[in-house]
């Protein structure tokens, strides 16, 4: 008798076994079907993992991870309502249980990513109150699962990310940063996501999280670069993947690189998510104008107004429309694009720059230095650095207006500093230091990073941690971020 009961028991664990199995390995696949953009098969997928746990919460808490993936690529308001279906149905039944077992972290995990896709989708939908309260939920979740399982490693993914991204909050809401308790740090953020990138599981979120952060706040390219190769050569179709390595190589200058992936994102034409196809023709205006090909530029850029779904980057991208125009001296067009570049989204940078630019040149017009100027700092950005040298070495100082002759030494201290002549870039920067400028502000800063990286290259570094404490410091005009990435670069060689 007791020989059977124990075959019985055997058997029912066997049974219970290979359904775990099962349903694991069904997620597995249901998860490399959706990063690689195949979103209907995954669908069908996680929908099987429904019929195997139809009382869990797993299959609806990849569902709704698919239609928030949709919704952001899509800002579709039918999505968004999909989405929110499958995530209120998942948290009544994580909730379930963990009513059931307190201890059950992995649920309380589930939990967190629940309420931190909610507060991404609703901060999307400019229910910006809504997102503080549902992040301040996530961060919660997380830290239980932790304080279950210190271990438990992917927690540390959406802490790092709440604690990187609230540290972007415009300072309009930063009263509901406040009101919810929520922290911001952006090196423990790093630190959290690194983490969980070397310890955890679920690698592929918190690699394409990363090299964001190498991107944008430490620049390191190099970094980024190595992620964004393996997780575009493992998910070839995922353009979301593709479209950040461009952005990564437009940063590091490498322009025609960048313009064939995103020539890659516009062929694969993934119609679930249309935004990424749009943000492919903006950045190809971003390449172009660069490159100085105005027209190119002209008609990436419109194709870009013409297809977005959303107000990013679309002041920006119309200011820099204008701007190609009044370099070919078409002056109708340039006024008509100066008068769509004051909307766009002002709690972004871009947007907000392109406004303020947009109302100056109406009002006063663009003088020729300033055109002249704008094509040398694309020279520069797209790493000719020789053309910038040449042409301003010997005209700067003719330069009338204070602010413009200003930018110049600029551009000429970071010309000279990438054809490591860092004695004349250190002197260009101090050339910056004794004009006193009304506007561009960022100059100032931005002089003192350049001097402190030509002394840093060239090996004079006994007061470099002082001169970049002195542009930290000051780092609160144009241009912050992209500032603020290359101060933090040149901290951590400093500190090796």
């Amino acid at each position: 008798m007791k020989t059977k009961i124990f075959f019985i028991v055997l058997l029912l664990l066997n049974q219970t076994l290979f359904g775990q199995s099962q349903v694991q390995d069904l997620i597995q696949q249901g998860l490399d079907q959706a990063y690689n953009m195949e979103l209907n098969s995954a669908e069908k997928t996680f929908n099987k993992v429904l019929e195997l746990r139809p009382n869990s919460p797993v299959g609806y808490y990849h569902l709704a991870q698919i239609h928030f993936w949709i919704y952001l690529g899509s800002r579709d308001p039918g999505e968004y309502q999909v989405f929110l279906k499958f995530a209120d149905i998942a948290r009544e039944h994580a909730e379930k249980v963990i009513d059931k077992n307190p201890k059950d972290f992995q649920t309380r995990y589930i939990a967190g990513n629940l309420a931190s896709f909610r507060a991404m989708a609703q901060a999307t939908n400019n229910s910006s109150v809504d997102a503080f309260w549902s992040s301040k939920k996530a961060v919660s979740y997380y830290e239980e699962t932790l304080e279950l399982n210190p271990k438990f490693y992917n927690a540390y993914l959406g802490l790092g990310l709440f604690d990187y991204a609230m540290s972007f909050v415009p300072d309009f809401l930063k009263w509901a940063v406040n009101l919810t308790g929520l922290s911001s740090d952006k090196q423990r953020g790093f630190d959290y996501i690194k983490t969980a990138f070397k310890k955890g599981t679920e690698k592929t979120e918190a690699a394409f999280h990363l090299s964001k952060i190498y991107t944008d706040y430490l620049a390191e390219y190099d970094s980024a670069f190595f992620l964004l190769q393996s997780l575009t050569s493992r998910y070839p179709n995922n353009t979301l993947f593709i479209y950040q390595y461009a952005v990564s190589l437009i940063k590091d200058k490498q322009l025609d690189r960048a313009n064939d992936l995103l020539n890659r994102v516009i062929k694969l034409n993934n119609k679930k998510l249309p935004q990424i196809t749009a943000l492919s023709y903006f950045r190809k205006g971003e390449i172009y104008f660069k490159k100085n090909q105005f027209r190119s530029a002209i008609r990436n850029y419109k194709k870009f107004l013409d297809t977005s779904r959303e107000l990013d980057f679309i002041g920006f991208a119309a200011l820099n429309t204008a701007i190609c125009y009044e370099q070919n001296g078409q002056e109708e067009e340039f006024q008509q694009y100066l008068q769509q570049a004051k909307s766009g989204n002002q709690d972004i940078f871009e947007d907000s720059y392109a406004k303020q630019k947009s109302e100056k040149y109406l009002n006063s017009g663009i003088s020729p230095i300033e055109l002249k100027l704008i094509k040398l700092k694309n020279d520069l950005d797209a790493g000719i650095y020789r053309i910038v040298y040449d042409s301003l070495k010997t005209q700067v100082e003719k330069i009338d207006s204070r602010e413009d002759q200003a930018i110049a030494y600029v551009l000429l201290s970071e010309a000279s500093l990438n054809l490591k002549k860092y004695s004349e870039a250190i002197y260009f920067a101090d050339q910056v230091e004794q004009i006193k400028v009304n506007s561009e502000k960022y100059t100032e800063v931005m002089a003192l990073l350049l001097k402190a990286e030509a002394k840093y290259f060239s090996g004079k570094r006994e007061n470099v941690n002082d001169i970049l404490e002195d542009a930290e410091d000051n780092n609160d005009f144009e241009f912050k971020d992209y500032i603020q990435s290359r101060i933090e670069w040149l901290k951590r060689r400093l500190s090796k």
